[in-house]
């Protein structure tokens, strides 16, 4: 029987918001993104699909494109396309960019299994969920929630950025809520979303998938990020503090001009 997830509020996320004001800057790097502490940090890679839906490792569209497959490169860059899915020059690669809406759950039910195994506190974890997501607020316990929340703890939420978008609700579930994160369920209903932020009581690791991005940051010991690394069901990289995230990040990698129109159009 599944455990409750409870509410665990703004407070137990706040370490994680001075973390972020130290490290602020307006280019988006790794430093900015997760805490500093940690030995290393590893960027977990969401897998692009193609045109029958099966998932597609950035490795191999690099490959395929003979561009550089590395832990600062980004997609556009690599694959010749935008995050729409249009080409970006002739020899853009054919399929559609990864999702960017955390990992898929079956690498998330990959990666939670390793996560659990390095922490003291398997069953203490944080998951923050992004208060701006379409079922969040919306969903009640007639609609099969596992949780549903008061006016007080709605407006309880964990702010991560002065302009208020990053703004986060604050849940305690397990390992298992994080391989598998339904928040509603019922026979109309089934909503599964990736926690944007989670991190164990003990706070031997820290996981983060920034808004609409199409990779997820893990900081924690060097022997987890190894273990990431070497998994042969995720695609991931060691990735330095100092590697930029944004489109204009990939230092090798040019990103491609949009082709010019036709002029006999």
């Amino acid at each position: 029987m599944d455990m409750p997830i409870t509410f665990a509020g703004s407070a137990a996320g706040r370490w994680v918001a001075e973390a972020r004001a130290a490290h602020r800057s307006a280019i988006p790097t790794v430093a900015t993104q997760v805490p500093s502490g940690y030995p290393a940090v590893a960027r977990i890679f969401h897998p692009a699909r193609d045109f029958d839906g099966r998932p597609v490792r950035w490795a191999a569209v690099a490959a395929a494109r003979g561009t550089v497959f590395h832990a600062g490169a980004q997609f556009a860059a690599l694959a010749g396309i935008d995050e729409a899915g249009y080409a970006l020059c002739e020899d853009a690669w054919e399929g559609d960019a990864p999702i960017a809406h955390g990992l898929p759950q079956p690498d998330l039910a990959q990666l939670a299994g390793l996560l659990a195994a390095h922490t003291a506190t398997p069953d203490q974890i944080c998951l923050g969920l992004w208060n701006g997501y379409a079922f969040a607020a919306g969903v009640t316990a007639e609609d099969g929630a596992r949780i549903e929340l008061t006016a007080a703890q709605q407006a309880d939420v964990l702010e991560l950025d002065p302009s208020g978008y990053q703004t986060y609700w604050v849940f305690r579930g397990g390992a298992a809520d994080l391989a598998d994160p339904l928040w509603a369920g019922n026979d109309v209903v089934a909503e599964r979303q990736a926690p944007d932020l989670a991190w164990p009581a003990d706070r031997a690791w820290f996981l983060s998938t920034e808004l609409y991005e199409d990779s997820t940051l893990l900081a924690g010991p060097a022997e987890l990020i190894r273990a990431v690394v070497e998994h042969p069901g995720l695609e991931a990289l060691p990735v330095g503090r100092d590697v930029r995230l944004d489109a204009e990040g990939d230092e090798i990698n040019p990103l491609p001009a949009e082709p010019d129109e036709d002029p006999e159009a």
